[in-house]
């Protein structure tokens, strides 16, 4: 019982102390010969809106570094260290995102050595300094001398006055990055922990003992049997005073999903918008409330033969809950498991009009058919197109009729956002162009091809109906008079879009 009224009263006074700090930097560009990395800054991001949401932090207390050289991450540290003055302050985190190697960051061609930030949080005015690096070979600054290292897997904190080193990876194995997570596997676990994954006690309070351990547990199941490795997070420790270390309290955030089931199982939180695994998290007994920023979520339940799947919408600022009552619902559709996760796919009409081809016929009106498909493609590509478009114009020089029957597929990236989103691309495909009503009462069919730039806005309307307006710049090769002959043309479409 005393052990338990300690416990209180420090995550009490914990609240209400308001002087805590964090420091925030992600950059994707390494040493000259290093791949890029695609969600580094990403992944610091996601970090900073949940110190944000849940972890009791306001803006001007966290320093935000995205994209950054060594004399940058100084320059942020100096920023940092007069903003703390001579403290003291209750606790500072730093956050880095980055490729390593050989006990250095590699931030955009330099290199910064780890042991400057274990020194830095050493000798930070604060109670509780906590620094947490997710890299390749990170597991390097636990080894570092000024904390001191610890071998298992759960954090026993018996005082809450201290330093924390928590790196990604081990010492010699790789930190890994998922196109399905859109982000590093371990910091979405950490970041889902902090918003309400880990609290395995169901208190509504995230403690380093358990995001440090739903964090350790879950980036090892997920990279085991990768073609990088099994990535094994680490940590060094040295903490002193009673009680548990609060990181987070994901209750106190304004946007709330509620699993409100109380026999365990693996849940799936999906953004219905962009497609991205927002939370995979294995519920215990009971009840679990995670902070989840606003948005069209696909919450799902995994059964011995297939998938539950309940769509829901969390507000700005309030809840919504899943309940047990409503697993028994027909709002839920059972989605197969072979392939994987269930493709989008949105058809759209709109008219278009688009600049004409010849001398006598500056626009063109018609109409468009167009079918987009989500998932990743290739790199940061997640939507794959299609497109067709007929269009019909009369010239006004020389008397002739032109039809014309043009295919396009695409790739590019779509960027989601409430509530809508933003796609751009490149398209290619044939035209077919024919000219009749002519001098001699002739025809004349040709066949050309065309490659444009798009970049296309939806806006939703009510539940998956959209409003869209796409725009193309781009050329066609199209046979005339001199021989082939390139052409710069403009379209725009405007229409309805439905997603399946």
């Amino acid at each position: 019982m005393t052990s338990r009224w300690l416990t209180f009263l420090v995550l009490v006074s914990s609240t209400a102390l308001a002087s805590r700090y964090a420091l925030v930097v992600g950059e994707n560009r390494g040493l000259h010969d290093e791949e890029l990395l695609r969600f580094a800054q990403t992944d610091a991001h996601k970090v900073e809106q949940a110190l944000l949401d849940v972890g009791g932090f306001m803006s001007d207390q966290i320093v935000s570094v995205e994209g950054a050289d060594a004399a940058r991450l100084r320059a942020a540290l100096n920023e940092l260290r007069s903003r703390m003055g001579e403290g003291p302050h209750e606790r500072l985190i730093i956050y880095v995102s980055s490729h390593a190697a050989d006990g250095s960051l590699h931030l955009d061609g330099t290199a910064f050595p780890m042991q400057e930030l274990v020194d830095f949080l050493k000798a930070a005015p604060v109670e509780v300094g906590v620094l947490v690096i997710d890299a390749c070979q990170s597991g390097r600054v636990t080894k570092l001398k000024g904390v001191k290292a610890s071998g298992a897997p759960k954090l026993e904190a018996t005082r809450l006055e201290g330093r924390v080193l928590i790196s990604a990876s081990g010492a010699d194995e790789y930190a890994q990055e998922s196109d399905a997570l859109q982000g590093s596997y371990f910091t979405h676990y950490f970041v889902t922990g902090l918003r309400g994954a880990a609290d395995t006690s169901g208190d509504g309070v995230v403690t380093l003992d358990e995001v440090y351990a739903w964090a350790w547990a879950r980036t090892i199941e997920a990279t085991f049997s990768s073609r990088g490795g099994v990535q094994r997070p680490a940590f060094a420790v040295e903490l002193r005073g009673a009680g548990q270390l609060e990181l987070s309290r994901p209750r106190a955030s304004s946007s709330q999903l509620t699993i409100d089931v109380q026999p365990p199982g693996r849940w799936l939180v999906v953004s219905q918008a962009t497609g991205t695994l927002f939370a995979d998290v294995e519920k215990p007994t009971g009840a679990l409330t995670l902070a989840i920023p606003p948005g069209s979520y696909r919450v799902q339940l995994r059964v011995t033969d297939g998938v539950l799947e309940r769509v829901v919408t969390v507000p700005v600022r309030g809840a919504v809950t899943v309940s047990g009552g409503e697993l028994e619902q027909a709002s839920l559709v059972r989605v197969a498991r072979k392939g994987g996760e269930e493709a989008r796919v949105t058809f759209s009409a709109g008219a278009s009009m688009t600049s004409g081809l010849v001398r006598g016929l500056e626009l063109q009106p018609g109409a468009e058919l167009r079918v987009r498909r989500d998932g990743y493609f290739l790199g940061p590509l997640n939507q794959l197109t299609a497109s067709f478009n007929y269009r019909h114009g009369a010239s006004t020089t020389d008397s002739f009729l032109q039809n014309e029957l043009e295919l396009r597929v695409g790739l590019g990236h779509r960027f989601a956002f409430s509530p809508g989103s933003v796609a751009v691309g490149l398209e290619l495909g044939p035209l077919l162009v024919l000219q009749h009503a002519l001098p001699n009462d002739t025809s004349r069919l040709s066949l050309g091809g065309v490659a444009a730039l798009s970049v296309e806005g939806r806006l939703v309307l009510a539940g998956p109906v959209e409003a869209f307006v796409l725009g193309t710049a781009g050329g066609a090769l199209v046979k005339q008079l001199p021989g082939i002959t390139p052409v710069p043309r403009l379209s725009g479409v405007l229409g309805i879009a439905v997603t399946f």
